[in-house]
Order: structure tokens, then sequence, then C-alpha cells
């Protein structure tokens, strides 16, 4: 499987009042892990291609408290489909626990209707799917 890491910093302000990293704030967590891992690994079409996020969900593992030092985000692309891709990450706390586990699915769009996903893009992806 090809993972590919991102180191995130957390802000004061991504707290809420238990002292804890608010549960929405890991959705931006995870965008910017996304975002990162694609450009981290060259795919500069992944980012040219219309898409919509059309599935998110996180299991909360264990809160995430405030530090200076980063998270670590581990994304990966699990499967492939004809105009959706699925990727998955671990957020893993500073100590390297984990704190959380995610998966989002992605729709290639075009006139506000699915497509398939363009032959560069799916190499792309291809080349970093998880094998199991």
């Amino acid at each position: 499987m090809t993972v590919l890491i991102t180191k995130v910093y957390r802000r004061y302000s991504d707290l809420d009042p238990q002292g804890h990293v608010n549960n929405v704030v890991f959705l931006d967590y995870l965008q910017e892990a996304r975002i990162r891992a694609f450009v981290q690994a060259n795919f500069a079409e992944i980012m040219q291609v219309k898409q919509v996020m059309v599935h998110q969900s996180i299991e909360f593992r264990h809160p995430i408290f405030y530090s200076t030092e980063p998270l670590t985000i581990e994304t990966w692309v699990s499967s492939v489909g004809n105009s959706s891709y699925r990727m998955k990450y671990r957020i893993l706390s500073e100590a390297g626990e984990l704190a959380a586990e995610a998966e989002s699915v992605m729709v290639c769009f075009d006139k506000d209707k699915a497509i398939p996903i363009p032959d560069t893009l799916r190499s792309a992806l291809q080349s970093i799917l998880e094998v199991e």
C-alpha cells in the first residue's frame, strides 16, 4: 500500500470547551491531508478534475489535545471505481497514538452529473492504490 504522510499543526482555535480538538475540525485536517498528499505525489491532474465529496465518515478513537507538535495523517487510495474513488486516513497524535480513522468518497462530475474518472486521473490513483 502506498501511504502518503502529511504533518498537520493544531491551532489553539481548534479546541473546544473541553480542551480537545473539536470533532468538526477533524474534517479540516482530512481535507488538508488529502490536498497535500496529492501535491506530495505530484498528481497535478487530480486538482484539475472537477470532483465532489459524496461521503465522509470518521471513527473517533482518542481525543486530541493541544500541542505544538504536529499530528501525522496517513492517507491512501483504497479503491477506484468508474466515476468515484475511495480514500482512507489515519490520524495519529504526536505520540503516535491512533486518534481517528476516516474514509471519504470522491466523485468526478461535469455539468451536475457523474462522469467516468479521466484516464490520467485513473492512472495516477491506481499507481497509489492500496493492495490487500
